[in-house]
């Protein structure tokens, strides 16, 4: 059986990047997204050889939808949609999708519904239907006036390339089949495993795929080859106006019972170096007719040597193996140059097989780890220009079995999660990885990473503040503000327990006596306990603004004076930005900046500042759809620009934003350094390229944080938090910089 692969030219506009995903075995399932104007965004799951590979193509959006097919049984047969021409692009978009498959079924239209034709659009519609490689329902006449075998071919779609962004095309590729028959009308199978009279068992990667013919009327018998270290080499039988026997040969000399009757006239299948993989032929209620497919034996492959672990390169650091110590056998890949690709199988909620592709001095060279299942692995690849330098292991604490890992690269490319997530946690990362460790038996219980550090920019350590006193210390809370005033640090407002607010108190932790203080409250005091507060300082001022109670009221703007202790109330809070929480603030010399939070309906990604000197609200310009409403975003003002950080928009965000006051504009940032996970409600502080810094304390979100000076040296100052089980910190820890 050989193949051939033809490629239909491509429906739809002639710009944006062109893109090929080469050919599958199948398509598994479709996920397309669609933008104001067009298909946007298309992922698509394939099956090679029993591995699950995505490919993704445009832009990422929030609205997708997904086609799923029953595969292997089901496949595609028919892509179609709408593409229009737009004359802002000056290109023909994609406007719509839909597929039919192999059952009749017909996907819902993805993207657009067509709409009538206006002036700027174009409307035309494409479409592209074949038939299967293995056709159950079309009738194929198959003859010869001689018992020479002839070709004869069947068309099919098994892959197809998506317009992926406002300017993409359509292709679709055929897949063409010729195979070997002899004098028969029917059906084509792949690789046989074992036959029986009238029912053939293939194997196709790792699986096993039955197909019956003609009508079972007494117990069927059957023969069962040793595959893959066996093949059927030879078929005879007999025939008499339909099949009335069949007998078998192998490639290691064993003869099969005869099957059947032997009665009419002889005939046999056979030739020299090749194969049985695969019938074809015509039944009813009885075999009517059989053909037969053959293929080369493959060259038999030497047993590797094996192959030592490569030695760590000198600045490589072996980071620890968590998960079930002491469990499987151990297992160590040593340190290459790259991990190119990760191929990650489950069974039973549990990671039970890890496949790495590493390279090496220009060449691959493959690890394999725990059990391959027959549900196949699911694939992430590392693009050439990056690597991989974060991975989330999740593990059972009573089974020791790693449940889940995530692998994170350089640029900030997330894998799928692989598997379920548990209670436990940990993260392999610090630099470049280069190589994994751990142990496995039929699943993965441990698994640690090389790690290749180069050198820092930035250094500096973490230490945990002393607090002396524990009679006025707030105590453990997050959802709370600080700010720095000189050497004393002010705190305001959280939450213990989730969504109640604890006090209203302003706490005042000196660094010089390390003893926590309330500070005095005079003027307009808040009315409102509240959580998801902010507050920012201006020389020896502190201005505080929104948060709210369990009850979802909220607070309004108010400034506090350090010197005169004294409350005032600058904006009610029906008079200045809309009221909110968890949101984001930041201040240079003269201005307050609020971005963003979560109103009583509604995430907000509005921009406004108030001017100290004007005493004035302003509402800065609004980016609209490029950058997303959202809570939780880390804030900066840096080089006279506003910086929007990450945040939480119903799922954890890792972009960056930034607006330039004096140019009315906003811009989407491409970072550089190695890019932290997506997240929200972190600590944050600013040096335009992203960096690991060691590790000094507990993970934790939800914490309150600022800039501050202590011990003549620069750094980012963290107080309290929300721990990865949800309990509360009531630690402080500062980040000295030594030097940058």
């Amino acid at each position: 059986m050989a193949t051939m692969s033809e490629k239909l030219e491509a429906a739809g506009g002639d710009k944006g990047n062109p893109f090929d995903d080469g050919i599958f075995d199948g398509v598994k399932r479709i996920i397309v997204g669609k933008s104001l104007l067009s298909v946007s965004y298309i992922k698509i799951e394939y099956d090679k050889d029993g591995d699950t590979e995505s490919k993704e193509h445009g832009q990422f959006t929030r609205k997708h939808k997904e086609f799923a097919l029953d595969y292997p049984d089901e496949y595609i047969t028919a892509v179609g949609g709408t593409h229009q021409f737009d004359i802002k692009h000056k290109t023909t978009l994609i406007r719509s999708l839909f597929f039919k498959t192999s059952h009749g079924r017909t996907s819902d239209t993805f993207g657009h519904k067509k709409i009538p034709l206006i002036p700027s659009l174009v409307s035309s519609a494409i479409s592209s239907a074949v038939a299967p490689v293995v056709s159950y329902e079309t009738d194929f006449m198959f003859e010869s006036k001689t018992e020479e075998s002839f070709l004869d071919s069947m068309d099919a779609l098994v892959l197809f390339l998506m317009p992926l962004d406002l300017t993409s095309s359509l292709s679709i590729i055929l897949l063409r089949t010729l195979t070997l028959k002899v004098g028969m009308k029917g059906m084509l199978g792949t690789m046989v495993l074992l036959t029986v009279l009238e029912k053939f068992e293939y194997a196709k990667g790792e699986r096993t795929v039955p197909h019956s013919h003609g009508e079972r009327d007494e117990a069927p018998k059957e023969f069962v080859v040793g595959y893959p270290n066996e093949h059927i080499t030879l078929v005879e039988g007999t025939i008499d106006g339909k099949l009335t026997s069949l007998k078998f040969t192998t490639s290691k000399g064993r003869t099969s019972p005869a099957f059947g009757n032997e009665d009419g006239s002889k005939f046999v299948f056979e030739k020299t170096g090749f194969k049985l993989v695969g019938f074809c032929g015509r039944s009813s209620n009885v075999i009517n007719a059989l053909g037969a497919h053959f293929a080369p034996f493959p060259a038999p492959v030497p047993a590797p040597a094996p192959v030592p672990a490569p030695a760590p390169a000198s600045s490589t650091n072996k980071r620890e193996a968590l998960g079930g110590k002491g469990t499987g056998e151990t297992f160590d890949d040593g340190a290459y140059d790259n991990v190119r690709k990760v191929y990650v199988g489950q069974v039973d909620s549990n990671v039970a097989y890890l496949k790495f592709e590493y390279e090496k001095d220009g060449k691959r060279e493959i690890r394999e780890h725990g059990k391959k299942t027959g549900s196949g692995t699911e694939v992430f690849e590392v693009r050439k220009d990056d690597y991989i330098t974060s991975v989330k292991v999740y593990y059972g604490k009573h089974t020791g079995v790693i449940t889940s890992v995530t692998f994170k690269t350089f640029k900030g490319i997330t894998s799928p999660s692989f598997g379920k997530t548990s209670s436990n946690m940990f993260f392999l990362e610090g630099g470049k990885i280069t190589g994994f460790y751990g142990s496995s038996g039929d699943v993965i219980h441990s698994l640690g990473a090389y790690v290749f550090r180069s050198k820092r920019m930035l250094r500096g350590k973490w230490i945990q503040v002393k607090q002396i006193g524990k009679d006025l210390e707030p105590g453990p809370r997050c959802s709370h503000a600080i700010a720095m005033v000189g050497d004393k640090m002010y705190s305001f407002g959280g939450e213990l327990t989730p969504n109640f607010s604890i006090d209203k108190d302003m706490y005042v932790f000196d660094f010089n006596t390390r003893a926590w203080s309330i500070a005095p409250q005079n003027g307009d005091v808040p009315e409102l306990a509240c959580l998801g507060v902010c507050m920012v300082a201006i020389e020896t001022t502190l201005y505080v603004f929104g948060g709210r109670d369990s009850n979802r009221d909220y607070n309004g703007f108010y400034s506090y004076d350090t010197v005169k202790s004294e409350w005032k109330l600058i904006t009610p809070v029906d008079k200045g930005p809309t009221p909110r929480s968890f949101f984001s603030m930041a201040a240079d010399d003269e201005n307050v900046y609020v971005f963003g939070g979560v109103s009583k309906t509604v995430r907000l990604n509005t921009l406004h500042a108030y001017n100290i000197v004007d005493q004035k609200w302003t509402e800065l310009p609004n980016p609209g759809d490029s950058r997303v409403p959202r809570g939780g975003a880390g804030l900066a003002v840096v080089q006279g620009k506003i910086w929007v950080v990450y945040g939480f928009c119903g799922d954890e965000m890792d972009d960056v934003h930034c607006f330039d006051p004096v140019e009315s504009n906003w811009t989407k940032v491409e970072t550089s350094g190695e890019k932290p996970w997506a997240r929200s409600v972190f600590a944050l502080a600013v040096s335009l390229l992203w960096e690991k810094l060691e590790e000094g304390h507990s993970p934790r979100g939800w914490c309150a944080s600022t800039t501050a000076s202590l011990d003549a040296k620069q750094g980012l100052l963290m107080y309290g938090g929300k721990s990865p089980t949800n309990g509360r910190y009531d630690d402080i820890f500062f980040y000295g910089v030594d030097s940058a």
